[in-house]
């Protein structure tokens, strides 16, 4: 049985007990909230609110239910599989690679094409997501054979 101060606070992971928030962690709300309410600002005149909202209803499912268990699982097999020294710039570049295809994946598909407006997605989309993605993983490759070569011990965290 925890006491009531131990339950305010908790504990981390480590055991370590957990830091006090900040108190500027409020100031970081102010941004996100103004942001939402632009977004419901310009949903509510919205032509389609049903289908916004089941749009919305489905992102957050398959967010939660789907990306979200992927993402957790393939860390956790890194952690297992891949040396510390290599697992920091294999994360950040899959990551990265997740985010760009999330990002342009409307694109690639030629969303938004016209026949009426022939230069509203005028371009290869799906090259120049490929061509970002391979700088992407020459920088990663970069990273990782500078971490190696300098020899990062393994032992420290990151």
């Amino acid at each position: 049985m925890t006491t009531g101060r131990t339950a305010a606070t908790g504990l981390t992971l480590s055991g370590a007990p957990e830091p006090a928030p900040s108190p500027y962690r409020w100031a970081w709300y102010l941004p996100g909230l103004v942001a939402v309410g632009w977004g419901v600002y310009g949903l509510l005149p919205s032509v389609q609110p049903l289908q916004w909202g089941l749009f919305v209803v489905l992102g957050i499912a398959a967010h939660d239910l789907l990306l979200a268990p992927i993402a957790v699982g393939v860390g956790w097999l890194l952690s297992r599989i891949v040396p510390a020294v290599l697992r920091a710039p294999l994360q950040v570049g899959l990551i990265g690679t997740g985010v760009a295809f999330v990002a342009s994946l409307a694109y690639v598909l030629g969303r938004g094409t016209s026949e009426d407006v022939p230069s509203a997605v005028p371009f290869n989309y799906a090259g120049r997501v490929g061509m970002a993605l391979a700088l992407l993983w020459v920088a990663m490759a970069g990273w990782a054979g500078f971490r190696w070569a300098a020899g990062a011990n393994a032992d420290q965290p990151e």
